[in-house]
C-alpha cells in the first residue's frame, strides 16, 4: 500500500488525471459486464420459472379437462386400463400365477366368486376397424367348431349359446366375438356363437331370425341363450353371462343412453334367458318388420307372465355401444299398435309359428355357426309405410 502511495505521489498532476480517468473507465467496464451477467442470470431464472409455470398450468388444465370430461369413477378406471392396453407393447408381460378354480365337486364356481376376473375392461380394441376372422382364430386356436369352448380346470356350470342377429356389420361382428371370447373364458362358461342373418335384402325381421336361431340352439343342447346385439360391448367382465334364474337384461346400462334405465320393459341390447323361460314367453313376436319394437314387445311379454326382469349392478353392468348409422322406424303407427296388445299375442304370435321362417343354410365356421334365415314375404301394409 505504501509502495502504491509513493508511485502515485511521483506522478505529475497531468499523469495523475490520466491515471484516474483510465481507472474509472476500467471500473465502469467491469461493473457493466457484471451487470450484464446478472441480467442474464435473472432472465434465465425467470425463463425457468415461466417454463415451470407453463408446465404446471398445462398439467392443471389437463387434469381439469379430464376431470371435466370424465367424472365417473368407472369411466376413469376404463380410461386408465385403456391407456395401459395401448402401452402394453412397452411393458414386460409377467405370467399370472395359477389360481385353483374347481370346487370340491369339480364344478366351476359362480361367476361372482371367480377370483381371476379383471373388472373394468379396456375399450381400446373397439377402435379397430379391419380386424379379420382369421386373425381372431389365430389368437384363439383353442376354439372348437362354431367358436365353441369349455374350461379344462373345472366343470362348467352352464352351457350357453350367444345368438347375434346380423346384417351388414362385418367389422362389428368380428370385434364383438374377439372381445367376448376372453370374457366368457374367464367366466368358465361352456359357450359357442350363433350368427343369425336374414336371407336376402328385404325388410328386416329380427324376431323371426332370433326364433330360428333359438330352435338351432336347442339342437346343440344348451342350457340358455344370450341374445346379443352386434354393437354392444361390455365394460366389465363381472357382468355374468351365465344362465339366469329368470330373464336377465344384461345390456341395461348403455353409453349412448347415459347409462340410464329409461323404462321398465326395456330388454334390448343383451338379454340372457333359459330355454324353458324363452319357450314360456313364446319367444319373440314374428310381426315386427324393419327396425324397432320387437325388444319392447319381448319385455312386455316377460312382465305379462309375472316374471321379474333381472338386471346387473349398475356399476359393473355397463356397455359401450359402437357408433353406426341409425335406421329409422319405418312404420311407427303399426309398431305402437302391436305394442298396445303385446300380452294378448303371447299365446299365438312367436316361437310356435314355425312356418314363419326357414333356415336356408347353416355354415359351421371357426368362430361361429352362421345361419341364413328366410323370413318369408313382407306384408304389404309394412312395405307401404317403408
Amino acid at each position: 500500500m505504501r509502495t502504491s502511495h509513493c508511485i502515485i505521489r511521483s506522478f505529475s498532476p497531468k499523469r495523475l488525471i490520466l491515471f484516474v480517468v483510465a481507472s474509472t473507465l476500467i471500473y465502469v467496464m467491469l461493473l457493466r459486464n457484471s451487470t450484464l451477467n446478472d441480467e442474464r442470470r435473472i432472465a434465465a431464472t425467470e425463463e425457468q420459472v415461466r417454463s415451470v409455470d407453463v408446465v404446471q398450468q398445462s398439467k392443471n388444465i389437463g387434469v381439469a379437462e379430464r376431470e371435466h370430461e370424465i367424472k365417473d369413477p368407472v369411466e376413469l378406471e376404463i380410461a386408465r386400463q385403456t391407456l395401459t392396453f395401448l402401452n402394453m407393447e412397452d411393458a414386460v408381460t409377467k405370467p399370472k400365477p395359477h389360481v385353483k378354480i374347481a370346487q370340491e365337486d369339480g364344478s366351476c364356481p359362480a361367476v361372482e366368486r371367480i377370483p381371476d376376473l379383471q373388472g373394468a375392461l379396456p375399450q381400446a380394441t373397439l377402435l379397430i376397424q379391419n380386424l379379420q376372422e382369421g386373425e381372431v382364430h389365430a389368437v384363439h386356436p383353442e376354439l372348437g367348431p362354431g367358436g365353441s369352448w369349455k374350461p379344462n380346470d373345472c366343470q362348467a356350470r352352464d352351457k350357453i349359446a350367444v345368438i347375434i342377429p346380423y346384417r351388414d356389420r362385418q367389422t362389428h361382428l368380428t370385434r364383438l366375438i374377439d372381445f367376448l371370447i376372453p370374457i366368457l373364458q374367464r367366466q368358465r362358461l361352456d359357450f359357442r356363437f350363433i350368427v343369425t342373418e336374414q336371407y336376402g335384402n328385404d325388410l328386416f325381421n329380427k324376431g323371426r331370425i332370433m326364433n330360428a336361431a333359438f330352435i338351432f340352439a336347442e339342437s346343440l343342447g344348451v342350457d340358455c341363450v344370450v341374445f346379443h346385439d352386434v354393437d354392444m360391448f361390455p365394460q366389465d367382465d363381472r357382468n355374468p353371462y351365465s344362465c339366469p334364474p329368470g330373464p336377465r337384461h344384461l345390456g341395461a346400462f348403455v353409453s349412448n343412453l347415459g347409462y340410464q334405465l329409461w323404462y321398465k320393459e326395456i330388454v334390448g341390447g343383451v338379454l340372457a334367458v333359459s330355454m324353458a323361460d324363452y319357450r314360456a314367453v313364446n319367444g319373440y313376436s314374428n310381426q315386427f318388420w324393419a327396425w324397432g319394437g320387437e325388444d319392447d314387445d319381448m319385455g312386455q311379454r316377460v312382465l305379462s307372465l309375472n316374471y321379474t326382469i333381472e338386471r346387473p349392478n349398475p356399476e359393473t353392468g355397463r356397455y359401450s355401444m359402437l357408433k353406426h348409422v341409425k335406421r329409422k322406424r319405418t312404420a311407427p303407427k303399426l309398431i305402437y299398435k302391436l305394442l298396445g296388445n303385446s300380452a294378448n299375442r303371447v299365446a299365438y304370435d312367436g316361437l310356435n309359428e314355425t312356418d314363419k321362417w326357414t333356415i336356408r343354410k347353416v355354415t359351421t365356421r371357426p368362430l361361429y355357426y352362421h345361419l341364413y334365415v328366410d323370413v318369408g314375404p313382407v306384408p304389404e301394409e309394412w312395405r307401404a309405410k317403408a
